[in-house]
């Protein structure tokens, strides 16, 4: 294929991306089908987006409304002979929290604040695990670039140490299916891989206020093990059709929108946040009212200390296991509004981290595109359509989506993951690039055929969101936070 017809084919995706970033309709042209192409077997690589990881918790019910899944559905219905979509399913009511043992899966528990978080139940257990091949779907909640030709689930080397439990839920006997996520891909021979990892190169660094990991995956590091991943695929595949999807900056989604407009309109009079900027430890060097052109944003893992604001406490402290507390700090002033007990670095992406974390985006996604038009892969611009969705919301089979934490209905209830339906939406987005890249007509998910919110959080509220302390030990395991 020569490049003038890959350029067509690039703005043929832009174009059928913009217009999905709108609104969702059904593709025109001729009736569902695969253009005379053979795609008999499907495979997705990728991290908790791709695993269907719902509201702090992997589980089945979930699982069924990943977006691979619902796309293997499409690709049945457009006449692929997939089958069965198989996937590392783990029983409702999901995993353990590492600190509990208790499943970790956040549910709303009262709408009065609203209380979000784990009931305390017996966590589920592996399902489908005799399976006697690789999962279709290869989606590791916590994966970075560097696990795809990784054979180990120790070592993360963009981060700190960590073992994560879930690579061998995904990975299984790998002496059996191989040992890294390309060599279990490239046993199944799939005809169509969708490919989205490198969300946690930076979500990792953001999630945590820039404590753990204290940068992004270096984007020298990052762009050659993406390389290395496409090209590898594309080198032993070499007729199989990738898919990418790019990576969404960290302002686009709820975890890192929600608690700083609440905070502001509790402020006393006269009165500013006072924080610690990235690598302070001791007295705040800042401050904010929130009403400056770039904020501060206040991470979700916020909540359970945005209530004691203005408040003797130390509390972070304690809870976070400090045998002392450090230099300069003093808990017996108002927390939140004093130089010297200040708001945790660990809780805030201030305005020098949120340019790191949007830098080291705009880079990653260079080097994805680059890669892509190297290999002959399809980009699905996900970062382009969440940013439209948080400016305009986003409108499809009658139902109105916006980034909103819990009213919005596109993110689940831990402010990062998707719901059923916006699995559904993120799925379609794909689909449109697929038709666009190939020349496919595979029919789009009907969103509204799968589950809602339930009624009470499409009702919105002005309270703080109450997540009780330590409810986020399952995602800071995942990340590579200590």
């Amino acid at each position: 294929m020569n490049v003038t017809k890959y350029g067509i084919v690039a703005l043929a995706v832009a174009i059928a991306l913009l217009y999905g970033g709108c609104k969702n309709t059904a593709p025109s042209g001729p009736i569902a089908g695969l253009g005379g192409a053979t795609v008999g077997k499907y495979v997705s690589i990728g991290n908790s987006l791709t695993a269907g990881y719902q509201s702090n918790g992997l589980f089945a019910s979930a699982q069924a409304y990943s977006y691979p899944n619902l796309i293997a559905g499409q690709l049945a219905r457009a006449g692929s002979s997939v089958g069965t979509f198989q996937q590392p399913l783990y029983s409702d009511p999901g995993t353990p929290d590492p600190t509990t043992g208790k499943a970790s899966r956040y549910e709303l528990i009262s709408w009065v604040g609203p209380v979000i978080g784990p009931r305390g139940l017996t966590p589920g257990s592996p399902i489908n695990t005799t399976l006697p091949r690789p999962y279709d779907n290869l989606g590791i909640p916590g994966a970075v670039i560097f696990d795809f030709l990784d054979s180990t689930d120790i070592t993360v080397k963009a981060g700190p140490p960590r073992s994560n439990p879930l690579f061998l839920l995904v990975m299984r006997s790998q002496a059996a299916f191989g040992k890294t996520l390309f060599q279990q891909t490239f046993a199944l021979h799939p005809d169509l891989v969708t490919f989205w990892l490198g969300n946690n190169d930076v979500l990792g660094f953001a999630a945590s206020g820039g404590v753990s990991p204290n940068a992004p995956t270096p984007t020298p590091i990052f762009t050659a093990l993406y390389a290395q991943a496409i090209g590898t695929l594309r080198g032993a595949l070499p007729n199989v059709k990738i898919v990418v999807g790019n990576i969404p900056y960290v302002t686009a989604i709820p975890f890192f929108t929600t608690l700083g407009p609440k905070i502001m309109s509790k402020l006393p009079t006269g009165l500013a946040l006072q924080y610690q900027k990235h690598g302070t430890t001791g007295i705040a060097d800042g401050a904010t009212n929130f009403t400056e052109s770039n904020p501060p944003l206040i991470c979700l893992t916020g909540a359970p200390y945005a209530p004691l604001l203005g408040q003797p406490t130390g509390k972070w402290y304690t809870d976070n296991g400090y045998p002392a507390l450090p230099a300069g700090i003093d808990t017996t002033k108002p927390f939140g509004l004093d130089p010297r007990n200040p708001w945790p670095d660990a809780l805030v992406l201030d305005p020098t981290e949120q340019a790191t974390a949007t830098a080291s985006v705009q880079a990653f996604n260079s080097s994805i595109a680059t890669v892509a038009a190297a290999n002959h892969a399809v980009v699905v611009d996900i970062n382009g359509f969440l940013g439209r969705v948080l400016v305009s919301g986003y409108e499809t089979a009658g139902i109105s989506f916006t980034s909103a934490y819990v009213s919005g209905g596109m993110f689940s209830l831990d402010g990062i993951h998707p719901t059923d339906q916006g699995s559904g939406v993120i799925a379609n987005q794909f689909i449109l690039a697929m038709n666009a890249g190939y020349g496919w007509s595979i029919p789009l998910v009907d969103i509204a055929s799968l589950p809602a919110l339930t009624v009470p959080l499409s009702k919105g509220s002005n309270g703080y969101p109450v997540i009780p302390e330590g409810a986020f030990g399952e995602l800071k395991m995942l990340w590579g936070a200590r």
